[in-house]
């Protein structure tokens, strides 16, 4: 489990654009009145998340950040994104280098008032996700997750071989991921859900599509690799035909790349002592 930097930087656009802002405001509402606030960010990556939400959680509170990552290399880009970022300027910032698999996330998340992760869940098994439901209500704290793939991936103009590819691609994300056992994929985010409102938890979720236009032909062309990759694998595996990553690249040269959209699920969850 583990994402390349240069991925990270293509998608912060389509990120912030998708995110589901009526969840951020009803978080920023609980959190008003506040003087300091700890956020825990699971999986950072190079810190998008705080960049995005720390000045919509209202410039008169004092934020830490402990940003949890397992990889090296990300944590290095991200002190280098945040030491210019002025999103950053007035936060404190705190690296924890951390594989969640392995990690007991009881300490992790002592002493948060907020947790929050982007693009995780889909990648964890369910005794991973119940584990975190858990942890969450020991600790109190709301958490807002953003952008849980939920399986829709549709272009326009379509290709024929579109919905075999992406039925593909959902298995691959169906595989163990490193986090848990094998991942939810797209029925994580209802089945975390469903884990946090078993702990007395007030859950909501909206969409945060990612809407690419035509005019985006970088994030196209990732958007096709990153499909045909886990094809790839499927194929050597001997669970799909041997020609569909071939079919798949040629119907999708062929339709040329339109707009995609991929969809997405946030998900805000406040405790019972906050409710």
């Amino acid at each position: 489990m583990g994402f390349d930097p240069d991925w990270l930087a293509l998608r912060a656009g389509f990120d912030t654009a998708a995110r589901a802002t009526a969840l951020e405001a009803r978080l920023a509402h609980h959190v008003a009145g506040r003087h300091d606030i700890r956020v825990v960010d699971l999986g950072a990556g190079t810190g998008a998340g705080l960049v995005h939400l720390a000045p919509r959680l209202g410039a008169q509170l004092r934020q830490s950040w402990c940003l949890v990552e397992r990889d090296p290399v990300l944590i290095a880009a991200g002190r280098a994104r945040l030491a210019v970022q002025p999103e950053a300027a007035d936060v404190a910032v705190n690296w924890l280098e951390a594989d969640l698999a392995a990690a007991d996330l009881a300490p992790v998340l002592e002493g948060a008032d907020l947790v929050h992760f982007t693009a995780l869940i889909d990648l964890a098994g369910r005794a991973w996700l119940e584990d975190l439901a858990g942890a969450l209500a020991r600790a109190g704290a709301p958490v807002l997750g953003a952008l849980t793939w939920d399986g829709r991936m549709v272009w326009d103009p379509a290709a024929a071989t579109d919905a075999d590819a992406v039925a593909g691609f959902a298995r691959h994300q169906r595989r163990d991921k490193g986090l848990g056992g094998p991942a939810l994929g797209p029925d994580a985010a209802p089945y975390f859900a469903g884990a946090l409102r078993r702990h007395g938890f007030e859950v909501t979720l909206a969409r945060s599509d990612w809407v690419v236009g035509p005019d985006h032909p970088a994030m196209h062309q990732a958007m096709v690799d990153g499909v045909a990759g886990a094809l790839v694998d499927l194929v050597d595996g001997g669970e799909a035909p041997a020609g569909l990553v071939a079919n798949f690249r040629a119907g999708r040269a062929a339709a040329g790349p339109g707009r995609l959209v991929v969809g997405h699920l946030d998900l805000l969850g406040i405790p019972p002592s906050l409710a």
